[in-house]
C-alpha cells in the first residue's frame, strides 16, 4: 500500500516539529527534566543545532550572518575559559541552550532562502497556534500548568491577579508575528477568510493578553498600531472598506460599555473590576522596575577590570535573585534588563554583536532594500518588538526569544538578498520513498 504525502507538506511538519524544540512548544525541555534527564535533552539539542549549522555554512561555502553566529557562540568561549582555566563554570552550560538560537541563525537563513512565503507562513503559523491555543487554555484550566517553578519551555502559572492566573509562556515573539501576520490577512482577505483572519488575531491578542505584562502589551499595542495605519496608508482602494471595519469595531466596544453601565449587568461587572483593586499589574506602579534597577546596579559592581568591560564577567558568575533580601541559594547569572544583562555577561563585544548584527543590521538592510515580500513588515516589526522588550524583561537570554530574534534577522537578508525564492514555487518532483512512502 502506498502513502502519499506531499513534499511541502512534509516540509511544513517537519520543520514546525524542529522549531518547536527552540520554541518550547510541547515542553520538551521540561518534561526531560522532569524526568531527571534536563542536560540530557539540553545536550541533545545543543548537539542538533552544532550539526544544522554546520550543514548549513557547508551548504552555503560560508558562514551565514556571521555577527550573530558569533554571538551564539560566545558562551561556548566562556565554558571553554573556565575549563581550562580550572575556574567555576556552574550556570554555564545552560547558556549553551539559552543561546541556541542565534548558533541556529545560518540554518534559519538558508531555510528562509529555499522556502516560499507561503510555505514560511504555513510553518510558523502552525506552531503559533498551537501555542496560543495551549496558553489559553492553561489560563482557563490553570492544573495544565506548571506552579510558578518550571523550566524556561514550561507553561507557568506565576501569579495570581485577582481571580484570574498570570500564565507565562515560551514563544511570546511568535505570537506577535502571528498577530502581525493576521492582521496583515485581515486587510487582504475577503468573506470567509477575512473572518479567519480576525479570529486568529483575536487568538494571538489573547495569548499575549494572559501574560499580563504590561510593557510587552503596551510595545505590542503600539506596533500594532503602526502596521495598521501602514496598511491603510499602502491600500488605498481598501481603505474605506477596512475603516468601516475598524470603526465598527470601536462603536460595537462603546456600545457594549453602555449596555454595561446603563443596566442591570453594571452591578456584577463592578464587583467583578472591584476585585482587581490595588493589583500590581493594572497600575503604573515602578516598584518592580526599582527592584530591577538595583539588580543591574549590584551586578555590575563585579565588572572591575578591562577585560570584564570587554568580555563580560562570564557564564559563571552570579548574585543574589533578591538583592535587597537575598536568600541563600536563590543566585542569577542573568539580569532583567536584556541589555544589561548581556553587557554584564558577555561584556561591550556581545552587546555590540547582539544590537549591531542581531537587530540594527537586518532592520536597516530591509529599510534600504524594501523587499516586496508579504512577511517582511511582519517580520521587521517582530524584530522591533523583541528589541524593545529587551529594555526591560529577560528577552535576549532565552531560548524562544533568541530564536525568535534570529528567526526574523535571518529572514530579512534572505528576502533582502539575491538568494531570494522566486514568487511562485517550482512545480513538485514526484519521488519515491523506501517501503513505498510515495511525495510530490
Amino acid at each position: 500500500m502506498n502513502v502519499y504525502v506531499r513534499r511541502d507538506t512534509l516540509d511544513i511538519w517537519l520543520h514546525a516539529a524542529l522549531f518547536s524544540l527552540y520554541l518550547g512548544t510541547l515542553s520538551v525541555i521540561g518534561t526531560a527534566s522532569r524526568l531527571g534527564l534536563g542536560s540530557v535533552s539540553m545536550l541533545g539539542l545543543i548537539l542538533l543545532t552544532l550539526t544544522l549549522t554546520a550543514s548549513a555554512a557547508w551548504r552555503a561555502r560560508s558562514v551565514p550572518l556571521l555577527g550573530v553566529t558569533l554571538l551564539g557562540a560566545l558562551p561556548f568561549a566562556h565554558l571553554a575559559v573556565g575549563v581550562l582555566g580550572g575556574g567555576s563554570t556552574d550556570g554555564s552550560f545552560v547558556y549553551l541552550y539559552k543561546f541556541s538560537g542565534y548558533l541556529l541563525i545560518p540554518y534559519l537563513w538558508v531555510w528562509a532562502c529555499t522556502r516560499t512565503d507561503e510555505r514560511i507562513e504555513r510553518t510558523l503559523m502552525l506552531i503559533a497556534t498551537f501555542i496560543a491555543v495551549r496558553a489559553l487554555a492553561t489560563f482557563v484550566l490553570p492544573a495544565l500548568g506548571r506552579d510558578h517553578v518550571g523550566l524556561a519551555d514550561d507553561f507557568i502559572i506565576w501569579e495570581r491577579v485577582g481571580p484570574l492566573a498570570r500564565v507565562f509562556f515560551p514563544g511570546q515573539g511568535l505570537m506577535f508575528l502571528g498577530l502581525m501576520i493576521a492582521l496583515r490577512g485581515v486587510f487582504v482577505a475577503r468573506g470567509q477568510d477575512l473572518k479567519r483572519e480576525g479570529l486568529r488575531a483575536a487568538l494571538f491578542m489573547g495569548a499575549l493578553g494572559v501574560t499580563f505584562s504590561r510593557g510587552s502589551l503596551i510595545f505590542a499595542a503600539l506596533l500594532a498600531t503602526l502596521f495598521i495605519l501602514v496598511r491603510f496608508a499602502r491600500q488605498r482602494a481598501a481603505s474605506s472598506h477596512k475603516a468601516r471595519l475598524v470603526l465598527g469595531a470601536l462603536m460595537a466596544l462603546n456600545a457594549a460599555g453602555v449596555a454595561v453601565f446603563l443596566t442591570p449587568l453594571a452591578t456584577p461587572a463592578g464587583q467583578f473590576v472591584t476585585q482587581f483593586r490595588g493589583q500590581e499589574r493594572f497600575s503604573l506602579d515602578p516598584r518592580n522596575l526599582d527592584w530591577r534597577a538595583e539588580q543591574v546596579r549590584a551586578a555590575r559592581l563585579l565588572i572591575r577590570t578591562d577585560e570584564d568591560r570587554a568580555f563580560g564577567v562570564g557564564t559563571a558568575t552570579h548574585i543574589p535573585e533578591d538583592v535587597a533580601h537575598p536568600i541563600p541559594g536563590q543566585v542569577t547569572n542573568e539580569l532583567h534588563y536584556s541589555y544589561a544583562s548581556v553587557q554584564w555577561t558577555f561584556g561591550n563585544v556581545g552587546l555590540a554583536l547582539l544590537a549591531v548584527f542581531g537587530i540594527a543590521q537586518p532592520l536597516l538592510r530591509a529599510a534600504i532594500r524594501r523587499p516586496a515580500t508579504r512577511l517582511a513588515l511582519p517580520a521587521a516589526l517582530t524584530l522591533a518588538y523583541i528589541a524593545l522588550c529587551g529594555a526591560y524583561t529577560i528577552t535576549f537570554t532565552s531560548t524562544d526569544w533568541s530564536f525568535m530574534l534570529a528567526l526574523c534577522g535571518a529572514y530579512l537578508n534572505a528576502r533582502s538578498s539575491r538568494h531570494a525564492p522566486p514568487a511562485v514555487p517550482a512545480p513538485p518532483r514526484p519521488a519515491r520513498f523506501p517501503k513505498g512512502l510515495l511525495h510530490d
